[in-house]
């Protein structure tokens, strides 16, 4: 009885020595080769000179120690704020044979130099994991310059005008110098190049230590204009590519898209009158603005203008212009309290199917001094009125007087007599 017990025993012990042995085992021989930006790396040693916005290669080579199931390799960064990562299908492992896995794994354009990044290669399946990591330090350029967005639209109509709105972005870690930005249109020869000024690096462990509102007003590792590019008169149907291209004597970044330019049939102009005109504060001055549609089918028109500080400006929002003809619309601004003496310039923007046909200018020349208002000016009126009254009374009380004396001087002197 008591040897049965016993053989029980060591049998129940040997089928767990057997399922420990069959769950320690591994995936892989543990020799793997991995090649990291083509250069061959050592288990937990560091990789560097990877910088920011790059996309790193990866090769992983590895022998299966045994069969498995349901594998999957995945290679991922730690330490930024969300996953950097890629990663294999499911697939099977044949003891003894040797797979290679490749991967890209590209590195954000805004981390962090001074973090601690790590590169983890994981072999894995619902049983069994092997991973080896690698320490990773990433870098930012010294000098980089990137244009974040090129904003404009797909279609435009010979003789219009481009509006394109784009933003830079300063990826480097050191100031960048007289940035100029370049719109170009290479097939029509037209190009319109514009100042961009200085942009900042971005330090954020300065901006830490200031308020959200602080920190906000002194991020100026980024800037956006407006460039508006003129499409020539006679220029072609047909696709055309657009050419943002940001530079300065350290970096330049180039961005290219395509435009759909329409031939010149049905263009549209717009034209204007009188363009200056001298005002007070409190008056008002009306501006002429004329819309052409040469096209043979009707167009509708938007009139938007520009924000004026301390002025009023008062524009029909949208225009119907038949075939063939023209429309006159007048534009009125009024002076407040709080216009700037001298010139100023009041933009109105006219667009047509959603495009920038033209931006008018209209120049207002504000004056020191109050024009006469509407109360001011009825005041003055009812003033003279009451004078002209006040005159007239006058007169005829002096003409009854004099008669009155003459009529008793007559009296008197018929008595004497």
């Amino acid at each position: 009885m008591r040897k049965s017990i016993l053989v029980s025993l060591i049998a129940v012990f040997a089928v767990f020595a057997l399922l420990s042995a069959v769950s320690a085992g591994e995936l892989t021989d543990d020799n793997w080769a991995v090649t990291v930006n083509g250069a061959d790396v050592e288990r937990e040693s560091t990789i560097s000179g990877i910088e920011a916005g790059e996309t790193i290669p990866i090769k992983v080579v590895f022998r299966a120690a045994e069969d498995a199931n349901d594998v999957v390799v995945k290679a991922f960064i730690d330490g930024y704020r969300s996953d950097i990562t890629s990663k294999t299908g499911r697939f099977e492992l044949v003891e003894n044979s040797i797979y290679t896995k490749y991967f890209s794994l590209t590195v954000p354009s805004d981390i962090d130099p001074t973090e601690a990044y790590t590169l983890t290669i994981r072999i894995s399946n619902k049983d069994k994991s092997e991973e080896q990591e690698f320490d990773l330090r990433l870098q930012r350029s010294s000098y980089k310059v990137e244009v974040l967005s090129a904003e404009f639209p797909d279609k435009a109509t010979a003789g219009s005008v481009v509006q394109v709105d784009v933003v830079l972005k300063n990826w480097g870690m050191h100031k960048l110098d007289d940035i100029f930005v370049v719109a170009r249109i290479p097939d029509l020869g037209v190009q319109k190049k514009v100042y961009f000024g200085d942009l900042n690096e971005l330090d954020e462990d300065e901006y830490d230590l200031i308020d959200d509102e602080a920190r906000e007003a002194s991020r100026t590792d980024a800037v956006e204009r407006r460039i508006y590019l003129a499409i020539p008169d006679n220029a072609k149907a047909g696709i055309y590519n657009l050419e943002v291209e940001a530079y300065n004597v350290d970096s330049a970044n180039v961005v290219k898209r395509s435009i759909v330019i329409s031939g010149t049939e049905g263009i549209s102009d717009i034209l204007s009158g009188t363009s200056s005109r001298t005002l007070s504060i409190g008056e008002e001055v009306t501006y002429n603005l004329v819309v052409v549609n040469s096209g043979d089918k009707m167009k509708v028109f938007t009139l938007a203008p520009e924000e004026a500080k301390g002025l009023l400006v008062e524009v029909e929002p949208i225009v119907t212009v038949p075939a063939d003809s023209s429309k006159t619309v007048e534009v009125k601004v009024k002076a407040t309290e709080s216009a700037e003496e001298g010139t100023n310039v009041v933009t109105i923007n006219v667009k047509s199917d959603g495009e920038l046909v033209k931006a008018v200018d209209f120049t207002a020349n504000v004056e020191k001094g109050k024009a006469i208002t509407g109360k001011a000016s009825s005041v003055v009126i009812l003033t003279i009125v009451l004078v002209i009254i006040f005159v007239v009374l006058l007169v005829i009380l002096i003409v009854l007087l004099t008669r009155k004396q003459t009529a008793a001087a007559e009296t008197e002197e018929t008595s004497y007599y």
